[in-house]
């Protein structure tokens, strides 16, 4: 889901450009005929609905088009002098009241709104640069735009907070994860308030991980693996590992891991078992898959100093700024 309403669109209203007939005029052509015969906005609103998915727009702009057509109507139906000088943008109106479950109708496109205990609005960091943030109960950011991207606050303050955010959430969690959505302390929030770059920020990221090294690799831990790995069965086992160092290379750190043994859940305390993983005497277990399985443990340690969101199956995140190394040291 992209951030604004289509290429074109995000060209017309960014960088002034005027074709003859944008997919914005096009659609307040559309609407003007629809609005001599339905004269309420959720009728309004239902058309644009349907018919955004025809014109490359994602539906979950409807909110959005809809208060874009409202502000800019021309009564003689002669939108070709729009301009960036005189459009009309709800990003830049007052923020109006709704329910915390369609806040997210305003996050998507940035618009400033009031929900219960939860606003939306515009706000300029100490440099004097706009950026639109998502607030609970008027103190705690829990999204914040800005410079094109989205970030999102790791720490959930309350329940009712975890919850306005799930109403609020602007990027969804598509199947691919294209579109990355920075995750940041709340420190690192009002870094980014104050008026610190993203780089800044992303470095400070990697070096608070670095000052945390001495917590990670005061003790083994251990990652289990469950019967079955999707479709595949796999070994009931705990993969037991150290976390070794965290050494900083610029802006990415990579962290070395120690997986010291494989034990088949159920085997009586810490004793090594019989069955040596590495050489493929236990069913269903793999380097590969004792890899996976520690790194998916260890990025849920780590989720305040991870870059962007990820899943929790072992894939590589949108952004990287935190490798992974692996030693295996059953003999």
């Amino acid at each position: 889901m992209s951030n604004l309403i289509s290429i074109l669109v995000k060209k017309y209203l960014n960088e002034g450009r005027e074709p003859s007939m944008t997919i914005i005029q096009k659609l307040f052509k559309i609407l003007d005929e629809e609005k001599k015969k339905k004269k309420k906005r959720a009728e309004i609103l239902e058309v644009i609905e349907n018919l955004a998915p025809y014109m490359n727009i994602s539906p979950d702009y409807a909110l959005y088009l809809l208060e874009l057509f409202l502000l800019n109507y021309r009564k003689d139906g002669d939108y070709s002098g729009l301009t960036k000088d005189n459009f009309v943008d709800p990003r830049k109106q007052q923020g109006k009241t709704t329910s915390n479950t369609k806040a997210n109708l305003y996050t998507v496109a940035q618009m400033p709104f009031k929900g219960a205990n939860l606003i939306g609005r515009w706000s300029k960091d100490y440099n004097g640069k706009p950026f639109y943030e998502v607030v609970s109960y008027d103190w705690y950011p829990v999204y914040i735009f800005k410079d094109n991207k989205w970030y999102e606050v790791t720490g959930r303050y309350s329940s009712s907070t975890s919850r306005q955010m799930s109403n609020s959430n602007p990027v969804d969690w598509s199947d691919e994860l294209e579109e990355p959505v920075y995750l940041l302390t709340r420190e690192e929030m009002d870094m980014l308030k104050r008026g610190m770059s993203h780089e800044q920020v992303m470095r400070h990221k990697v070096e608070a991980l670095k000052k945390f090294e001495p917590e990670l690799t005061k003790r083994k831990k251990t990652a289990k693996s469950y019967r079955w790995h999707g479709e595949a069965e796999t070994a009931n086992a705990n993969i037991k590992f150290k976390i070794k160092s965290v050494e900083e290379e610029g802006d990415k750190a990579t962290v070395t891991i120690d997986i010291l043994d494989v034990i088949h859940r159920g085997d009586s305390g810490e004793e090594p078992t019989p069955q040596n993983y590495l050489k493929g005497e236990m069913k269903g277990m793999s380097k590969e898959l004792a890899e996976e399985k520690v790194k998916v443990k260890v990025m849920g340690l780590l989720r305040d100093y991870m870059a962007s969101r990820f899943r929790y199956n072992g894939e590589d995140p949108p952004i990287q700024n935190i490798l992974f190394k692996f030693n295996h040291l059953k003999q």
